[in-house]
């Protein structure tokens, strides 16, 4: 036994020697075998990353805006970048109808069909419209892109028709409910400064809204999926039933859509209102909201907030 005992303890020992002189004195290569946590327990080595300065904010106050109100902000937390006169009344213009489509999404479902009634259509040498006429079937979602895209009146009539037959207090034609109820919703939203008195947004005594309230609204509608994606639409096809089935294309009014990172919002002019535009643009560091009332040259003022490139030139005309 004496001798199996010695034997035994021989082995060990000339392994350990083994392995001293293959790997070193320090054992480095034991841990690695018995210590199974060795791998979770090492220290990564992580290169230090470079820092990136703060990108300098616009000296938005020497920019030459024509706008007597301006509002912009941060889409995502509605932090204030610029303001001028944000909280002055100003006729809306066509900027109402972020109201009349949020009011409509309330109570009526975006494939809900609409038939068009005498009261909806509208002249279309006097009014925007999206071309609707009496007996014309249509979507309540197709009715969104004729409210946005051409900023149709007769679409902006019809939604608040069909709407407002289902709001209470018969007493009122429903076109009247629905306003009432257009600005139940704006006092929700705590649009305070704003107040409506048609679904299409046509100057009227008493309708008025701010750039800080629009701003509210926007951003409302932004978090609505039925509505976010027909607003950046450049252009979209709607297909009408009735009588006289068609297809009616439509273009939208916002000429700032095409430029890349532009996703919205509304375009407005009226006599009293004068040139309006809120206009939502993102790039990969920020995403914002301009909302412009009474303008002079609503897309001269937005391209200084943006920092967006002028237009392009207009193509010459070859001649003949």
């Amino acid at each position: 036994m004496v001798g199996i005992s010695l034997l035994v303890v021989s082995l060990i020992v000339a392994l350990w020697t083994l392995l001293t002189v293959a790997y070193g004195s320090g054992n480095h290569f034991l841990p690695r075998i018995f210590d199974s946590n060795a791998a979770h327990n090492a220290t990564p080595r992580v290169q230090a990353a470079t820092p990136v300065p703060p990108r300098a904010t616009p000296d938005y106050a020497s920019l030459n805006l024509t706008a007597k109100s301006v509002y912009f902000i941060d889409a995502r937390n509605g932090n204030v970048l610029f303001q001028r006169d944000a909280d002055a009344p100003h006729a809306p213009a066509s900027t109402a109808k972020l109201i009349t489509a949020l009011t409509a999404l309330n109570y009526a479902r975006p494939e809900e069909v609409v038939t068009i009634g005498q009261s909806d259509v509208v002249d279309p040498a006097l009014e925007s419209n999206m071309g609707l006429q009496v007996g014309d079937t249509v979507t309540v979602h197709d009715l969104f892109v004729g409210l946005f895209l051409p900023s149709g009146n007769d679409a902006a009539n019809a939604l608040a028709r069909f709407v407002g037959e289902r709001l209470p207090d018969s007493s009122k034609p429903p076109v009247q409910r629905f306003v009432d109820e257009m600005n139940a919703t704006a006092a929700t939203l705590g649009m305070s400064g704003s107040h409506f008195v048609n679904p299409s947004g046509d100057d009227a005594d008493g309708q008025m809204v701010t750039a800080h309230d629009l701003a509210i609204a926007t951003r409302t509608l932004l978090a609505e999926p039925a509505l976010r994606p027909i607003v950046a639409l450049p252009e979209a096809d709607v297909r009408v039933g009735g009588p006289n089935a068609r297809v009616i294309h439509l273009t939208n009014t916002n000429e700032l859509l095409p430029t890349e990172g532009v996703y919205g919002v509304k375009t407005g002019t009226t006599e009293n209102a004068g040139e309006c535009l809120i206009v939502a643009y993102r790039t990969a560091t920020e995403n914002v909201i301009a909302v412009i009332l009474d303008s002079q040259d609503r897309y001269a003022d937005a391209r200084a907030l943006l920092n967006l490139p002028p237009p392009p030139p207009p193509t010459a005309t070859p001649s003949t």
